[in-house]
């Protein structure tokens, strides 16, 4: 059997057009016709790409087999935590393109550049005109869409479905796309957090249970805090309560020893400074500024590992967290953002005032040059 002939055959058993084998290849379907014809044959250089998009084993096209493209994916994986630990997006953005050339078909790395283009040109705002917002919208949604397609049915595909619901939802504001991917989601109750830790026992089940809580209990209670506190029906002083009993949910789950979490009570203490400051209460809002200033120096300076010091999370530490940057900031960078906005007027308020000074210096000292 010619290689055109498997190609053919391998394109038909999995109900792909030409068209579609072209598009993922980068190539027109005239060439995939003569590829299937025995007219021409693939470069070299394109076998690799072939034989991964087929998911074929060593008996077809160049010996690539399913378990070393497994392995040589959870590598690129890798390698992408450890651009989003540093909130390179475009760097992570550059590695899969060319990644995805060698495995054009991999839903998980066309999920990751989506994630990474979305935090580039949205998050970080370099989509500066409204062509290349729309351009770039158009292909992370193009991507996740690509992704979702070659997810097999036992695959976990809901983060690809969060990116495009982002995308949908706060970017397009097409609400009627995003609600059919939402509605296509399970409910809090039919969570794998929630059953996970039934395939386990002893230790191993404990840890996943306590897994759970923690960010049951800080990530998702924090986003929901979050997003009510922004809403323009509640008074300053409300959305400070809001922001104080997400602060104290935290304080509680963590036993005061909040260590990664130190971040996102870094961002409520300037948030909370700032409306202080609308209130006209001065002397609050630099207590904050500073409590702020607090909370990213433990954040920034906490030990690799740090455990958690209640008993309910015992089997938890700061190595078991993933982290993923949608930027290069710091915690300190945060914090000077909130402060240096001319419409949060902190500068004006405290001009002279010695502690604010010095928390500027300091903060001066510590952000990213």
């Amino acid at each position: 059997m010619s290689i055109g002939t498997t190609i053919k055959q391998l394109r038909q058993e999995q109900d792909i057009t030409q068209e579609q084998l072209a598009d993922a290849l980068g190539i027109t379907s005239r060439a995939v016709s003569q590829w299937e014809t025995d007219r021409t044959a693939p470069d070299i250089s394109q076998l690799p790409a072939l034989a991964n998009f087929f998911d074929v084993t060593t008996d077809f096209l160049l010996g690539v087999d399913i378990r070393r493209k497994e392995e040589e994916v959870d590598k690129i994986l890798k390698q992408v935590n450890k651009y989003q630990e540093q909130g390179d997006q475009l760097s992570t953005a550059e590695y899969l393109r060319e990644q995805l050339k060698i495995y054009p078909n991999e839903p998980d790395l066309l999920t990751e550049l989506a994630f990474a283009l979305r935090n580039y040109y949205f998050v970080q705002g370099k989509a500066d005109t409204e062509e290349l917002k729309k351009e770039k919208s158009d292909e992370i949604i193009a991507l996740c869409e690509r992704a979702l397609k070659y997810y097999k049915p036992t695959d976990d595909n809901n983060f690809t479905k969060q990116v495009l619901i982002g995308q949908y939802v706060y970017y397009l504001h097409d609400k009627e796309k995003g609600e059919k991917l939402v509605m296509s989601l399970p409910n809090v109750y039919c969570t794998r957090e929630r059953f996970l830790a039934d395939l386990y026992e002893g230790k191993e089940a404990l840890a996943r249970r306590q897994s759970a809580l923690l960010w049951s209990m800080t990530q998702m209670m924090h986003r929901l805090f979050w997003e009510i506190s922004r809403d323009d029906s509640y008074t300053y002083e409300q959305r400070i309560e809001i922001l104080k009993a997400d602060d104290a949910l935290t304080e509680l789950i963590t036993g005061g020893k909040p260590n990664f979490f130190h971040g996102k009570l870094s961002v409520n203490a300037a948030v909370q400074a700032e409306l202080y400051l609308k209130l006209g209460d001065k002397e609050k809002s630099l207590d904050m500024l500073w409590s702020a200033y607090d909370h990213a120096d433990s954040y920034e300076n906490r030990s690799a590992g740090a455990k958690y010091s209640p008993c309910w999370l015992s089997e938890m530490d700061d190595d078991q967290i993933k982290v993923l940057k949608m930027d290069p900031n710091t915690a300190y960078d945060s914090i000077y953002n909130i402060i240096a906005k001319p419409e949060n007027k902190f500068c004006e308020a405290f001009e002279g005032d010695p502690s604010f000074n010095a928390l500027i210096r300091k903060l001066k000292a510590k952000i990213t040059k």
